[in-house]
């Protein structure tokens, strides 16, 4: 490869049909859809003018569509408490609606043991996976001591149940995950509230 300062070639700015720059050797031919912009000089001189005015990278098709919505004022509206801020999609609907509606198939599945499961519900932070979802819904959260039950569970011999309840959020949602497992298969059932 050889140094910048020993390039003799003329180059020149193109743009694109969504405003991108580019160089190109001004003895070349343009790469199909490119354009000349006007621009021509040493590479640096090149690079240089691109620099200074290619300030917005994102492609002309993103920038209209973001002012049309930014027009509409989508882009300000603020959702209703309870719902997806990207989606404005209620918490009744969605994901979040069916798994707080009934019971649902639950598993720890994450642990090859009781006694593992039980070393991080010691820690206060377990990973429930909803299974009845499309690709199975994991959720990670933060114990509650009050609310959370291992009363009767003998982690080691893998027999009992724990009683297993957390709060997080879940697109951009508050919620409380509660579950139900069975140590021996590391299953059960659970759902999930909406907190206020």
């Amino acid at each position: 490869m050889h140094d910048e300062d020993e390039d003799k070639t003329t180059y020149k700015v193109v743009l694109n049909h969504e405003e991108q720059y580019s160089i190109w050797p001004a003895d070349r031919e343009n790469a199909p859809g490119w354009r000349d912009e006007g621009a021509t000089g040493s590479k640096r001189e090149c690079l240089d003018h691109v620099q200074a005015v290619w300030t917005d990278m994102r492609p002309l098709s993103l920038r209209r569509h973001m002012e049309q919505e930014e027009k509409k004022g989508q882009a300000a509206a603020v959702p209703a408490r309870g719902s997806n801020r990207r989606t404005g999609e209620s918490a009744e609907d969605g994901l979040i609606g069916q798994l707080s509606q009934g019971r649902h198939a639950v598993a720890a599945s994450r642990y090859n043991t009781a006694s593992e499961l039980g070393q991080c519900i010691e820690r206060g932070f377990v990973l429930v996976k909803f299974t009845g979802t499309r690709g199975g819904t994991e959720l990670g959260f933060r114990l509650s001591a009050e609310h959370t039950d291992t009363t009767g569970a003998d982690f080691k011999a893998g027999v009992g149940a724990v009683r297993l309840v957390g709060d997080l959020t879940l697109n951009d949602v508050k919620v409380r995950c509660v579950a139900q497992i069975d140590l021996h298969s590391l299953a059960g059932e659970g759902h999930l509230e909406l907190r206020p």
